[in-house]
């Protein structure tokens, strides 16, 4: 790239954007790597070899420090970011109080309900990893910005990795609902079987066809292809139908959600976006990482506060700790998405930082 030539910017009509150098350096290797891998275990299935379930959880044990787990870790900081009239102190209160509130209403419905607290999570879950994809969509400028797309978009991205896997892996699904369920109540999932009854397999599968038909109709506009759209819709169907449902959802949860969450959040700060707009992506993916150990420990600490009150230190008992951080989670990226083209001044920005750093002091 020349250096001297301004970044090439893609960017919606609310100002929001992702510079162009990042689909080449990050997006698309990223939707490769996953298509490759579906042509990988579609193959192996032909093959008939079975992947072992202990190399199926690496992505999930990796993402505990890397990526997933602390994506989240600088929630307390995103309302100051995007808001210069709201100060550290404020930012931090108000987002403690949201985890502790809804965090905390997340594993008494759990605690009481193992299988409600398991559908509120895929539910939510569902929600957040397509609202994660709008986000992106509309700021390459692929969405239309109608309701109807703001609505369906979430709906089609979220269905993929949280319905598809049912589809096409029933068994494996039923297995971790109840490994995930059955460590407050063994017999929370005795009738979840029904789930992987045929028919109501077949009535997911049409439910998903149809909102793929409706979403790519919604999104066709007249001098905006709908290429890269089908594309990526291609290579996540063909993803978690081929792949093991646990290692293709630790593989999203990681490579592709949390990264593409971190990305949105080193966007705000312009440092971050500078580094970006030059390709440099190591920079702000590491300094991420650095700023988020502090918060991603304190997770590590909750999480064996859980492992020990269920007596498991298994993916399920993670999916727990993860179920009560989703949901805070997701209201933290609801509010981003309403306050979108905010974004602070750089002098917003400095005194943002400057505030954090006086309190870290």
């Amino acid at each position: 790239m020349n250096a001297s030539a301004a970044p090439a910017i893609t960017r919606d009509a609310h100002g929001e954007s992702t510079p162009a150098v990042l689909e080449r350096a990050l997006f698309t290797p990223i939707s490769v790597i996953f298509a490759a891998t579906a042509v990988g275990f579609a193959l192996l299935h032909l093959s008939r070899v079975q992947v072992p379930y202990a190399v199926q959880v690496v992505p999930f044990a990796i993402s505990v420090l890397l990526f997933g787990l602390p994506h989240g870790a600088l929630d307390h900081l995103v309302p100051a970011r995007l808001d210069h009239r709201v100060s550290v102190r404020r930012s931090i209160t108000a987002v403690v109080a949201l985890y502790a509130l809804l965090g905390g209403a997340t594993a008494v419905l759990w605690r009481f309900d193992p299988l409600a607290g398991f559908a509120a999570f895929i539910g939510v879950t569902w929600f957040h990893w397509g609202q994660g994809d709008l986000w992106l969509d509309r700021a390459r400028g692929r969405a239309t910005g109608s309701r109807a797309d703001m609505v369906l978009t979430p709906l089609v991205r979220g269905a993929l990795p949280m319905l598809v896997p049912l589809i096409a892996h029933p068994a494996d699904y039923l297995s971790v609902l109840r490994a995930t369920t059955g460590l407050i109540d063994p017999g929370a999932a005795d009738g979840a079987y029904l789930l992987a009854a045929p028919l109501v397999r077949l009535a997911g599968a049409v439910v998903l066809a149809a909102l793929l038909t409706v979403h790519l109709l919604l999104r066709h506009r007249p001098g905006v292809p709908l290429r890269a759209t089908i594309a990526e819709l291609a290579v996540l169907l063909a993803f978690f139908s081929a792949v093991p449902p646990v290692l293709a959802v630790g593989l999203y949860f990681t490579f592709w959600h949390a990264v593409r969450h971190i990305i949105r959040l080193e966007l705000i700060e312009p440092d971050g976006r500078s580094a970006l707009e030059r390709g440099d992506l190591l920079r702000p993916l590491a300094r991420f990482l650095r700023d988020a150990l502090p918060v991603t420990l304190c997770a590590l600490v909750l999480l064996g506060v859980v492992a020990l009150s269920v007596r498991s230190a298994g993916l399920g008992t993670y999916l727990l700790l993860i179920a009560a951080l989703t949901t805070p989670h997701a209201a933290v990226v609801t509010w981003m998405d309403r306050h979108r083209g905010r974004a602070p001044t750089p002098e917003a920005s400095s005194s943002s930082a400057g505030q954090a750093t006086s309190l870290r002091r």
